[in-house]
């Protein structure tokens, strides 16, 4: 069986990383073996999240496919009808929310609405108080300021496309920095099962193209790779598991946008089963 990309690096970590810096006694090569061995049978701890580790986990997730949707309804490429935003995640549900896990992934949700909505030049003062109450909550106030920065005036198509690159990532980036792997993973999970709703929104209409265009083919690679790094991370992070094995069935669901449309009540039910 093929060996996991976390651990494979968490092993090299170990093997690499045991003789340290900072004048620490080199492990013996026994010992090293024995916290390989420990890894690939995923007897983990997250002490053993190392630096070597956590750095390219934090690239593994940068380096997913951009997500699409907020650009291109900006753009004008993708049109969702103006009003009809009854799937999006209600503001309301936020109240019923008990767990870290389930409050960042519905952070995620409201920020891939919020994304859309501000594309539409549609209200957003609802989304914003309730963003600013879950990432409190969550001790990532700082999240919020990054998703909800502007984008250029009059910045063009190629200007607006590089300023969601770059907040994506710079999100990404201070997750990391203060410790919040766990809930960054979470964060991303929801808002790509958001922005599933999206494609399997009957009133999503792609300018020249109705059935593909690219986006399902995105969000089947953003929900594979997700998938990949719960999976890897979940003995560190036990509610990664959970996280992973409820996106995986997204994406025989997104391989058209026509095929999504037509499990659009299934691709819903995934999404609100984030949050039980």
């Amino acid at each position: 069986m093929k060996r996991s990309f976390i651990s494979m690096l968490t092993v090299a970590a170990l093997v690499c990383g045991m003789s340290s810096c900072n004048g620490a006694k080199k492990a013996s090569d026994e010992e090293a073996k024995n916290e390989a061995a420990a890894v690939i049978a995923g007897n983990v701890s997250r002490g053993l999240l190392t630096e070597e580790l956590r750095t390219e986990t934090i690239q593994f997730l940068k380096d997913m496919p951009d997500s699409e949707i907020p650009y291109r309804i900006a753009s004008g490429e993708v049109k969702l009808s103006v009003g009809n935003t009854g799937y999006m995640l209600p503001v309301t549900k936020a109240a019923e929310l008990n767990t870290a896990a389930q409050k960042a992934r519905a952070c995620g949700m409201y920020f891939s609405d919020y994304n859309v909505l501000k594309a539409m030049n549609q209200p957003v003062k609802e989304l914003e108080s309730v963003l600013v109450k879950l990432t409190t909550d969550l001790d990532i106030a700082f999240v919020q300021n990054i998703m909800t920065e502007t984008a250029p005036a009059n910045a063009s198509k190629e200007e607006y496309r590089a300023f969601l690159q770059q907040q994506e990532e710079k999100l990404i980036q201070a997750l990391a920095d203060n410790d919040k792997i766990e809930l960054e993973v979470e964060l991303l999970g929801g808002l790509a099962a958001e922005n599933a709703c999206i494609v399997a929104e009957p009133t999503l209409v792609i300018e020249g193209d109705a059935t593909s265009a690219g986006l399902s083919e995105n969000m089947e690679k953003r929900i594979e790779l997700l998938g990949q790094i719960t999976n890897d991370l979940s003995e560190y992070y036990p509610d990664l598991k959970d996280l992973g094995d409820k996106l995986a069935p997204l994406n025989e669901k997104l391989t058209t946008v026509q095929i999504a449309r037509d499990n659009n009540a299934e691709i819903l039910a995934i999404r609100n089963s984030l949050l039980q």
